[in-house]
């Protein structure tokens, strides 16, 4: 018996720098307002006893030093809140590694001397339901009608092509619209279905690989414990 995986794999936060956006107008504000102190400073020193300076204008620029400070501060938070949302989005991708799941997704590959299988489903009855499979070119291949009750249905495709031959191996795209008794659309959705096998941080969110194939996080309809295969 081959026992599915399951274990998690920690995941490495990456060090804190202080190469963030809000750090750099950090320190360009406390740079600026040293600058500012200091021509204060010297105006103070030098003004004339019997005319001296307009301290309004003083406390409108400390105000919007203030200001700067306050919104420099915010950005900082919410870069924070978004770091911490994203190592969360990645542990909890790993979880997935060895589970099965299902998600919304067209591509499917085709290997040689086996089928490519989806799932879709039709929210009501349709008398017409046209199923189309195109390549990667997005050149069509194969193309069948059918109809089917209402729910989900399973689509398996041995790489039989239109015009008589076998599709070669590679990735596929399944299309699927359907109508109803009066020609109105119905609505349909295509999902794909596997085991997860690893997990893609390059991108956020991060990216599920299944069979191969890349599958967004957000698309997952479905998850369950792999189930165990004979040797």
């Amino acid at each position: 018996m081959l026992e599915a995986v399951s274990n998690t794999v920690p995941v490495a936060q990456a060090p804190t720098t202080d190469t963030s956006a809000s750090a750099s107008a950090q320190q360009a504000a406390d740079d600026n307002f040293d600058l500012f102190l200091s021509l204060l400073t010297t105006q103070l020193q030098n003004q004339d006893p019997l005319d001296p300076m307009d301290t309004s204008e003083m406390t409108s620029q400390l105000v919007q030093f203030t200001s700067v400070e306050q919104t420099i501060a915010t950005n900082s938070n919410l870069e924070k809140l978004i770091a911490l949302t994203d190592s969360q989005s990645s542990d909890n991708a790993v979880q997935y590694i060895g589970k099965d799941i299902e998600a919304l997704s067209t591509a499917r590959t085709l290997t040689e001397g086996e089928t490519a299988e989806w799932r879709f489903s039709v929210a009501e009855k349709s008398p017409e339901i046209t199923i189309s499979i195109v390549d990667s070119t997005g050149a069509a291949v194969y193309k069948e009608t059918r109809s089917e009750e209402a729910g989900t249905h399973d689509f398996s495709w041995d790489g039989s092509t239109d015009d008589g031959g076998t599709a070669s191996e590679g990735t596929y795209f399944l299309a699927v619209t359907a109508t109803d008794a009066d020609g109105e659309p119905v609505n349909t959705d295509v999902r794909t279905f596997g085991t997860v096998d690893s997990v893609d941080f390059t991108a956020s969110p991060p990216i599920l690989m299944v069979d191969g194939l890349p599958v967004s996080l957000t698309s997952v309809t479905a998850v369950s414990q792999a189930k165990e295969e004979d040797a």
